[in-house]
């Protein structure tokens, strides 16, 4: 192990039991080392639940859409049988991609564009021609291989390990309040956001777990209605972080925003308007907000690299006039591009030979449990304890 690694797993293990009143940032090292990084991946990425999505974007038998998930080329397809599937797109002939990353539509055959290996939704092998001649050939017994893949309150789960423990049971303590997620076929999924950044993915996670930044970095979007101010109602759990921003109700985009949606006590399980965010571990966020919920879903793909995927479950149809106080149509997409916007030189800071851990305010306190999580994650590895 290099000395480098050495000391990033030592610094690991001071987070362990840091008390709340200690707060401070991971080692610039943890974003940038390509040994901590393969360490994350293989005792990390390659072993827990990822969120990829919503059952709503897939509502159709044939519907699917493709991602590349830690180097995996992966297709979630809603099968003649209604079920979903997360099927390896790789041909079981030559390899190649039977569909392509960010590809998304309605097929009932996909057709691989070398030979013309065909699929069916399922990821049954149905057609392949002139094997005739080859005896080890059997149709009927090649399929497109499957991840695992758990729908919980619609919410799409890939997991890259097929001996992964079940993931419902880990959240069981999430399950009525995520039941929001799942308010049947009366809504739909919109604002769909998928984008590549530059920036590790924890300085992205770290962004999502905290209130703290929405005067700076969100001061003329969430800030104008969700005050960094009203940050409160912080609680976590062995897989998971939440705190809540109130709306401030003395300010017009507040009252236009309920007043929209019809928003009434106990909608959306909430007492009072707010973004109740939530992170589901290693890096699942969620905004619960009155009128809908987001889910913002991101991954590695590289250790300078991040994939952002996202959207919004609405009802059908709401034809809802975003209030700006500049006048534009207010996005939720905004925002996101605010902190993506970003990442790139908190990427450059964390590789200043000037930086070091910063002190973190009691706003920032999820960032710790979160910390505390992935270090856990990487000292329980094999490598680790070499």
């Amino acid at each position: 192990m290099s000395k480098p690694l050495q000391g990033l797993l030592d610094s690991c293990r001071t987070y362990l039991d840091l008390p709340v009143e200690r707060l401070r940032t991971f080692d610039p090292g943890h974003y940038t080392d390509e040994d901590f990084y393969a360490l994350e991946v293989e005792h990390i990425w390659k072993k827990e639940w990822i969120n990829v999505g919503h059952a709503s974007e897939l509502p159709n038998p044939g519907d699917y859409f493709s991602i590349e998930l830690i180097g995996e080329p992966i297709m979630i397809v809603r099968g003649k049988d209604m079920e979903l599937r997360a099927l390896s797109t790789v041909c079981r002939h030559r390899y190649m991609l039977v569909a392509k990353d960010k590809e998304a539509g309605n097929k009932s055959l996909f057709v691989c564009p070398y030979h013309h290996w065909t699929y069916d939704t399922e990821g049954q092998l149905v057609r392949a021609m002139y094997m005739e001649s080859n005896k080890d050939f059997d149709q009927e017994k090649i399929c497109l291989p499957q991840f695992r893949l758990e729908v919980w309150n619609d919410l799409i789960w890939v997991n890259l390990d097929d001996d992964a423990a079940p993931f419902a049971p880990r959240v069981e303590a999430l399950d009525d309040l995520f039941s929001v997620y799942a308010p049947g076929d009366t809504w739909e999924m919109t604002n769909p956001y998928d984008k590549i950044w530059p920036g590790n993915w924890k300085n992205f996670c770290e962004n999502n777990m905290e209130g703290y930044h929405h005067m700076g970095l969100h001061k003329d979007t969430l800030e104008t209605y969700s005050p960094t101010r009203l940050t409160t109602g912080i609680t976590w759990g062995e897989n998971w972080t939440r705190y809540q921003v109130p709306y401030d109700m003395d300010t017009e985009m507040a009252k236009s925003l309920v007043e929209q949606t019809n928003w009434t006590p106990g909608d959306m399980r909430q007492n009072q308007p707010a973004l109740d965010i939530l992170m589901i571990h290693p890096a699942n966020a969620f905004v619960i907000y009155p009128g809908g919920a987001g889910f913002y879903s991101l991954w590695p793909t590289a250790v300078d690299e991040v994939r952002y995927r996202s959207g919004s479950v609405r009802p059908k149809g709401e034809d809802m006039e975003r209030f700006d106080p500049e006048g534009e149509d207010y996005d939720s997409m905004r925002a996101l591009d605010e902190d993506g916007e970003s990442m790139p030189y908190i990427a450059k800071g964390v590789r200043s030979a000037k930086a070091a851990p910063g002190k973190l305010c009691w706003m920032e306190e999820p960032i710790l449990r979160w910390m505390q999580w992935i270090s856990n994650k990487v000292l329980d590895g094999k490598v680790a304890r070499s």
